[in-house]
């Protein structure tokens, strides 16, 4: 893809579609670089503020879907001076009008920012209605969830052993439930974790009540009374009250595909955070940048600085050092800095129990990323100082 350069049009508003960390995250930072230009806030929940993030272990908190409201949507928009369309569904994307067809009617724009997230990957096991099958992935999914989990129920079927399915089993057992935990990987956060580390999870989680069925996938599911039936591939059955999947992200890149713009994994993006249209951006979950799609939030802080100084005419580029990723599983403190996909090399292991610390060297020994345990994940910040730059 060809980069962008050169200054952004002025001429009509920026157009936000998204009000998820991304979109008021950039919103924000644009307002200290350019408090007049007009700004058109699009979302099609409601807008409220609140920490997705947080999602996966909101219920350790003791957090209702009331409480995790930081801040209406009305407030936040007068906070920041934008126009707030919300429950608003794009349908597509006219880059040649520059336009957007929504259920609101035509919002022109001058410059359009796609801050669209990332929906989780739903697994639909054989025989299975996929309304059986519950994800969380936005705070209208979390109220409709704890309603469930208020109903009486005890066991929770886990689709899903990556870095959001291990929290949530986390925080499903410190609310006192039953989770039976699967995914066809031989460990938990196979993508993220050497064996040895990833094993000593399945462990912890287990040792607090988790039933760990690693190396299997749910064959068939099927209604059983209130709740369900799950065959395994093995052929072992577990009856549980509800399932949820939570088997990783898939970038939101419906908008994208509707202006004609390159699309890969994600909306492909250059160092100024433009896509293959100079009037278009994207940024967060949805956005594939040089460095690759990146779902955690220290990248998507940096790629909104970069691209608030874009869009008020500014020419920052966007860089990122190696951005440590702390998983929220109480069972087993975790900090990691996986390395770049396809990287030569080995993992290093040390320490003792269940403190234990992971490095990754490349052929040269030089450490390309790491993985720490327990009393380990003190060390995150001296390591992540030793690794290559996530993009230079």
């Amino acid at each position: 893809m060809t980069e962008m350069t050169g200054m952004t049009s002025s001429a009509g508003p920026i157009v936000v579609v998204g009000s998820g960390l991304g979109g008021y995250t950039l919103i924000r930072q644009l307002r200290q670089h350019d408090p007049a230009r007009p700004v058109v806030l699009v979302t099609a929940d409601g807008g409220e503020v609140y920490s997705k993030p947080l999602l996966s272990n909101a219920l350790a908190k003791h957090q209702t879907p009331e409480s995790m409201v930081q801040k209406s949507a009305e407030a936040k928009a007068a906070e920041l001076d934008v126009r707030l369309i919300n429950h608003c569904h794009v349908h597509a994307v006219d880059p040649d009008a520059r336009c957007l067809d929504t259920s609101a009617g035509e919002i022109p724009y001058g410059d359009l920012v796609l801050a669209t997230g990332a929906r989780q990957r739903v697994i639909v096991p054989a025989a299975a209605d996929a309304r059986w099958i519950d994800s969380v992935n936005n705070l209208d999914d979390y109220r409709r969830w704890y309603a469930k989990l208020e109903s009486g129920v005890s066991h929770v079927l886990l689709i899903g052993a990556g870095l959001i399915g291990c929290e949530f089993a986390d925080d499903l057992m410190h609310r006192g439930l039953r989770v039976t935990l699967v995914d066809p990987a031989d460990w938990p956060l196979a993508r993220l974790l050497p064996a040895a580390l990833g094993r000593t999870l399945a462990s912890a989680l287990a040792d607090n009540g988790a039933d760990v069925r690693t190396g299997h996938h749910v064959a068939r599911l099927a209604r059983h009374g209130r709740g369900f039936t799950a065959t395994l591939d093995d052929g072992s059955r577990v009856h549980a009250d509800l399932v949820l999947s939570a088997a990783g992200l898939v970038p939101e890149t419906a908008l994208a595909r509707s202006a004609g713009l390159v699309v890969d994994q994600g909306v492909r993006v250059d160092h100024r955070l433009r896509t293959s249209d100079p009037h278009i951006h994207a940024i967060g979950d949805c956005a594939q940048t040089p460095a690759g799609v990146q779902p955690y939030i220290l990248p998507l802080m940096a790629q909104a600085r970069v691209l608030a100084q874009v869009l008020a005419g500014g020419d920052a580029r966007l860089a990122m050092k190696a951005m440590p990723v702390v998983v929220k599983t109480t069972s087993l403190p975790l900090t990691v800095c996986p390395p770049a996909a396809g990287s030569a090399g080995r993992w290093e292991i040390d320490g003792h129990g269940r403190h234990l610390r992971a490095v990754f060297r490349g052929d040269d020994e030089a450490p390309l990323g790491f993985a720490l345990a327990g009393d380990s994940t003190a060390e995150r910040a001296e390591l992540g100082r030793q690794l290559p730059p996530l993009l230079a």
